[in-house]
C-alpha cells in the first residue's frame, strides 16, 4: 500500500501489468500481445482508444481505459477503471477517473458507459457514487467443448435434414456473397435486445467485430439455408483470449424462420466447427431480456458465469 503514485499514459511495456490487473476482474485470459494487437485494430479503425496507468514504487497498480465500444448506446464511450486489490483505498481509482473525465471532456464525449460484474458490490457502489446508473444486464456463459456430447441432439439434427436445411460458410465466397452476408448480419443485429433502436451498423463495423480485417475465419461465418436456397439464419464466431476460446459473436434467425428450432441447430453447427479446430472452450454473452437464446444455451450445457451490469452516466 502507498499514498504516493502517479498517473501516466499507457506504453506497450505496460501491457503485461495491464492484463494481470484486468484479466481477473473481467474473467478472461487475454495476453499482453493480444492487448497490443487490439490497440492496433482500434487505431486502424480510427476509434477512440485511450489508456492510462497508475504507478507506485515503479509498478503498475491501476489502469484506466476510455474507448469506443460498438454495442454502446449511440453517443456513449466506455470507461473502465481498475486498481489492484491490495492498492485500493489510496485514491488511485479517483485519480484515474479524473483523468478519464478530463479526456472525455476534451473529446466532447459527455456520456459514459462502464461495465461492472454483477457479483462485485464494491465496484457497483464506487460507480454509483460517480453518477453511474444501471442500463442493462448481460449474462456470460461458457461451454466445455471437450466434454460436449453431440449425440444428445441427434433428433434435432435429423429435424434439420427433414426440413431441408443446409449449412454453409463464407470460405471461398466471392465479394458479392460476403457483402450479402455482412448485410444479413447487420440486419439481424438491429433485431437483438442489445441493439434494438440503435442505428444500423455500417458494414465496416460488422467486418471489424467479425475480425475480417485482422484474423479472418470465414469457415466460422456460418449460414443456414432452406431447401430453396433462402437465407434463414446465421452464427458467427471469432477467436479470443490468445487463441484458446471461440467466442460466439452472434447467432440469429430471420424473423420469417423463427419458432423452428434453428437457433439451436446453428449453435450446434458452431460447436462442431470450433471442436474441429481443436478449440476447448466456447464463450458467449446474452442480454438478460433474450430469453429464447438463454434457453438454447442452457439446453446445450453452457455454464453461467458472473454477468455484467452496463451502467450509464449522462453528462450534465
Amino acid at each position: 500500500m502507498t499514498d504516493s503514485f502517479s498517473v501516466c499514459p499507457f506504453t506497450p511495456s505496460d501491457a503485461p501489468a495491464w492484463v494481470a490487473i484486468s484479466n481477473p476482474v473481467m474473467g478472461r485470459q487475454t495476453t499482453a500481445g493480444a492487448l497490443l494487437a487490439e490497440d492496433q485494430e482500434r487505431s486502424a479503425a480510427q476509434q477512440v482508444n485511450r489508456r492510462w496507468v497508475a504507478e507506485a514504487g515503479g509498478q503498475v497498480v491501476g489502469i484506466a481505459h476510455l474507448f469506443f465500444f460498438a454495442f454502446n448506446s449511440p453517443g456513449f464511450l466506455s470507461a473502465h477503471v481498475m486498481v489492484a486489490p491490495e492498492q485500493r483505498g489510496w485514491g488511485m481509482g479517483g485519480a484515474l477517473w479524473q483523468t478519464i473525465q478530463t479526456e472525455s471532456g476534451r473529446l466532447g464525449a459527455s456520456n459514459l458507459s462502464t461495465g461492472v460484474s454483477d457479483t462485485d458490490a464494491d465496484s457497483l457502489a464506487w460507480a454509483a457514487r460517480r453518477g453511474f446508473v444501471q442500463h442493462l444486464h448481460r449474462f456470460s456463459s461458457s461451454l466445455d467443448l471437450t466434454a460436449f456430447d453431440e449425440t444428445r441432439f441427434q433428433a434435432d439434427s435429423e429435424r434439420a435434414v427433414a426440413q431441408g436445411i443446409t449449412f454453409t460458410d463464407m470460405a471461398g465466397a466471392d465479394e458479392t456473397t460476403l457483402d450479402r452476408y455482412l448485410n444479413f448480419v447487420a440486419d439481424r443485429l438491429t433485431e437483438t435486445p442489445d441493439l434494438a433502436g440503435h442505428p444500423r451498423w455500417p458494414l465496416a463495423q460488422v467486418r471489424e467485430i467479425l475480425r475480417l480485417n485482422s484474423d479472418p475465419r470465414p469457415e466460422w461465418l456460418v449460414l443456414a439455408r432452406g431447401p430453396d436456397g433462402e437465407w434463414l439464419g446465421l452464427t458467427a464466431m471469432v477467436l479470443v483470449f490468445g487463441g484458446h476460446v471461440a467466442y460466439n459473436e452472434l447467432t440469429a434467425v430471420h424473423p420469417s424462420a423463427r419458432v423452428r428450432g434453428l437457433a439451436l441447430l446453428l449453435k450446434l453447427e458452431a460447436i462442431r466447427r470450433a471442436r474441429a479446430a481443436a478449440i476447448g472452450t466456447m464463450r458467449t454473452n446474452n442480454h438478460s431480456q433474450n430469453a429464447p437464446m438463454l434457453a438454447v444455451n442452457k439446453r446445450l450445457g453452457f455454464v453461467a458465469l458472473p454477468g455484467q451490469f452496463q451502467l450509464h452516466r449522462r453528462g450534465v
